[in-house]
């Protein structure tokens, strides 16, 4: 068995990025997927230099969370009712409505894409996107399949669905009765999903199963994902228990996101809290059970080169 163990969300804030870098150094992760639609200075460049000797390095499009680079996330989408607390809500309502500009997006990923060239000196090794801003749509979809097939580079396809057992070990009691009764209900009444985003205190990993089995791909060049999705930290046992069950030949793909919790810094975003430590700490237990069990971590490049 082969696994990529994946960071994402580098370049969003500075102790984010020092959990990733030392994951990377101490050989918890090595893969990283970085945000360019941020200020990247001279430490951010080091620290991408420096873990590229040890890690693989992939963009993380942000289609969702201004600024972006070349539109704004409002002209991504063609009509906006200001209503959320966050704008990632605004763009998968219109994207599960289909009410985006295509062209737009397409340009806006071209645009990131560049950016990562023109600062970091290379091509990423993989491509997927920030607050899975591309299992929404399955027309977004096709274009980051389409943009990754022209750059040669591995698409992450977060094709994760949770099951009721592991729905238990996420939520509260009534919180998990919650979560069945509206999944449930999105099965006939997709305007009632939307109308709830902020209703629900997780409702992003319901969120993940619907558009997963809507639009999404099961998975590309036999990766399949396990992820914490959408930042819930999933414990390192109820991890491990899903890699068992895959079957030795396969190759598993990953999302985490570790980070440091620094509380002298004003931060823009809530990615950086004590989960992202706790995601941190786990990875440890991990790399012990891959390394007693002989998994071998692999990177996207080195798949693509296979």
């Amino acid at each position: 068995m082969q696994i990529i163990m994946n960071a994402d969300d580098f370049g969003i804030d500075i102790d984010r990025d020092f959990g990733i870098f030392w994951s990377v150094l101490t050989g918890r992760i090595n893969s990283v997927s970085v945000i360019v639609t941020h200020k990247i200075g001279i430490l951010r460049k080091i620290m991408i230099k420096i873990m590229k000797i040890k890690a693989g390095i992939g963009i993380h499009i942000n289609l969702t969370d201004n600024p972006l680079l070349k539109y704004s996330m409002e002209e991504l989408c063609n009509n906006v009712e200001v209503r959320y607390s966050k704008p990632k809500f605004q763009f998968w309502e219109n994207s599960m409505k289909s009410d985006i500009n295509y062209k737009k997006i397409n340009e806006e990923i071209y645009a990131q894409l560049d950016k990562f060239k023109t600062e970091y000196k290379f091509e990423p090794e993989h491509i997927d996107g920030h607050n899975h801003c591309n299992i929404f749509n399955r027309d977004v979809e096709a274009i980051f399949e389409k943009i990754a097939e022209n750059k040669r580079i591995i698409l992450r396809i977060p094709y994760e669905i949770y099951n009721n057992y592991e729905l238990k070990q996420i939520f509260e009691i009534e919180d998990y009765k919650e979560a069945i009764r509206l999944q449930n209900m999105s099965k006939t009444n997709e305007n009632y999903i939307i109308d709830n985003f902020e209703k629900f205190c997780k409702y992003d990993i319901l969120i993940n199963n619907i558009n997963c089995i809507k639009n999404c791909s099961k998975k590309i060049n036999n990766i399949k994902f396990i992820g914490t999705i959408y930042g819930y930290s999933r414990k390192p046992e109820n991890f491990i228990n899903k890699i068992n069950k895959i079957q030795d030949d396969e190759t598993i793909t990953t999302m985490f996101h570790p980070g440091f919790y620094l509380h002298f810094i004003t931060h823009k975003t809530a990615f950086s809290n004590k989960d992202r430590v706790q995601e941190l700490k786990s990875l440890k237990l991990i790399k012990k059970y891959s390394k007693n069990n002989k998994i071998k971590f692999v990177k996207y490049g080195e798949i693509i080169n296979e």
